[in-house]
């Protein structure tokens, strides 16, 4: 990556005592060299590097980009009565460890240049791509859409979270219009320079000095690169570093437009078709994976998220359409009816587990709902998927602002059997008979065996899921063997107690669904009464408690 001088000087420590010439000049230098005088022509891509002792007798012509170190106020006269570009280094600085110094800055951009080079071409996620640009300019890095929504930012160098325009940027997704109306306040007072689509400004006392640069295809503005003073001043000769990593960065975000233009919104609009249940050309569908480096058989997880009534404008929608999208970091959203639809693409047990505290607290916010369906591998699944998050989407409330449809499944299925089959009748008679002994007595036992037989007669695992000792899951089984005729050895036998005890739970809950199953009577099957228990059965109650 080449350098101007200003964008080394302001990488030095310690800084250079005078910087000359036109430090913000173009992109051109790519290494330093020790000026050998008489030597010339000299490279117009080398910076050159001398000590003052033997700059100030120099006679003739001199490269164009030049270090001293040592001179003070001598050399930057000498400086500008030869126009000469640089900066001018303390009479105590190591001349080999200023040298070193500037050696290590090309090297550092190098490295830079290439990790971005290297996830540009492996179509990285953008926050990958994001936190590299931040690495370039050591500073905050985001990019809008042509309606100044957040569609993503570097987690590198980004403010604290308690920042007002900050905070409200992520609480709305949007460009801050508390910074920009602090900025209002200086209006002609403001400092800035335009070169090409790229602008840099100071907004004022107190605020962040930026620099923006606009993509535009065909006329049209696409998006917009913003980069904020978080870290390390900014200055005017960082611009022209904006205007070549915008230049890396412009094939691969035409990809990532915004919900009106490009394959995303192909993307969108095809997730849309395939909920509805109409035809998509899977041609089509798979050269749009493509552009996003996606397949239709990847991995896939989908979220149905709803919010209050008095939210669900268009324009509403659409916004919180690049919030939602932003949590994931390979994820697309798209409005399907008076909901968000959000797919997740390549999901992982350790993604969701860290993502979804984030997702839950953005509900929160928004005081909105969200169903999770199973994960899939085949994007053609979308429309079964869309009906299973809405089911999960139902069991989610103010307390439970996400449901996964993993949960929610089990009192879905026991319900839509109950409506046409009584169920009742179909379960294993110990499990019945636990379950009227829970209902007479006040007791748990019906879940202690679920709990036990679903961990495959693992008592420590039953007890750690249940949060009870060792010895009272012991104690329990041992009241359960007394009231029943269980034989735990028979496989085909536990799995019928084990789907009998997930049923009556399930049916318990669900009275209202089959009502007329749960009436029957159970005097097939007598309850044995506490007095049948050992000595201890007095305790049996107490104990479940």
């Amino acid at each position: 990556m080449k350098l101007n001088t200003g964008i080394i000087a302001a990488a030095l420590t310690p800084p250079p005592l005078y910087v000359c010439g036109t430090p913000a000049h173009g992109l051109t230098l790519s290494d330093v060299r020790f000026l050998l005088f008489g030597k010339g022509p000299y490279e117009k891509e080398i910076l050159y590097f001398a000590e003052w002792s033997k700059l100030k007798a120099a006679e003739g012509g001199l490269p164009p980009y030049l270090v001293c170190v040592g001179g003070g106020t001598e050399a930057l006269a000498f400086f500008q009565s030869r126009n000469l570009t640089g900066f001018i280094m303390a009479e105590d600085d190591d001349p080999l460890v200023v040298f070193s110094a500037i050696q290590n800055i090309f090297l550092k951009y190098n490295r830079l240049e290439s990790a971005l080079v290297a996830a540009l071409r492996a179509k990285a996620p953008l926050r990958e791509i994001m936190n590299l640009c931040a690495e370039i300019f050591q500073n905050h890095v985001l990019l809008y859409d042509t309606e100044r929504n957040l569609i993503d930012y570097s987690s590198r160098f980004a403010p604290d979270a308690n920042v007002p325009y900050w905070k409200e940027t992520l609480e709305t997704g949007k460009r801050s219009e508390l910074l920009m109306a602090e900025a209002r306040k200086h209006g002609a007072n403001l400092q800035a320079v335009r070169m090409n689509f790229t602008d840099y400004v100071e907004l004022g006392p107190g605020l962040p000095r930026i620099m923006t640069h606009q993509f535009f295809e065909k006329g049209n503005r696409l998006l917009v690169l913003t980069v904020s003073e978080t870290n390390k001043p900014l200055a005017v000769c960082h611009m022209m570093l904006l205007e070549y990593v915008a230049e890396l960065l412009a094939p691969n975000l035409y990809a990532l437009r915004t919900a009106t233009c490009g394959n995303r919104k192909g993307l969108r609009d095809a997730c849309a078709a395939i909920i509805a249940g109409e035809p998509v050309d899977p041609l089509l569908l798979a050269n749009i994976l493509a552009s996003l480096s996606w397949h239709v058989d990847d991995n896939y997880i989908l979220l149905l998220i709803k919010f209050p009534k008095e939210e669900t404008t268009s324009e509403t929608l659409a916004r919180y359409l690049h919030i939602y999208e932003r949590i994931f970091p390979d994820a697309i959203a798209t409005v399907y009816m008076d909901c968000l639809v959000l797919l997740v693409h390549n999901d992982s047990a350790d993604l969701m587990s860290k993502c979804l505290p984030q997702l839950e607290k953005q509900l929160v916010k928004h005081k909105a709902r969200c169903g999770v369906s199973f994960p899939f591998n085949n994007l053609l699944q979308l429309d079964a998927q869309y009906s299973n998050a809405k089911i999960a989407l139902a069991a989610a409330g103010q307390d439970k602002p996400i449901s996964l449809f993993g949960d929610a499944i089990t009192e879905y299925i026991v319900g839509r059997i109950a409506a046409e089959v009584p169920l009742y009748p179909l379960c294993n008679r110990e499990a019945i008979r636990l379950y009227n002994y829970d209902l007479e007595n006040g007791t748990d036992l019906l879940m202690t065996l679920e709990t036990y037989l679903k961990h495959n007669k693992s008592l420590k695992a039953a007890a750690a899921e249940l949060f009870i000792h060792r010895s009272t899951m012991t104690y329990r089984l041992g009241c359960i063997k007394k009231l029943t005729k269980i034989n735990f050895e028979s496989a085909r036998e536990r799995l019928h107690l084990l789907l009998s005890c997930i049923v009556l739970r399930t049916l318990g809950r669900l009275k209202q669904s089959a009502p007329d199953v749960l009436k029957q009577t159970s005097v097939r099957y007598p309850v044995r009464r506490s007095a049948q228990l050992p000595d201890k059965a007095a305790g049996v109650k107490k104990q479940v408690e």
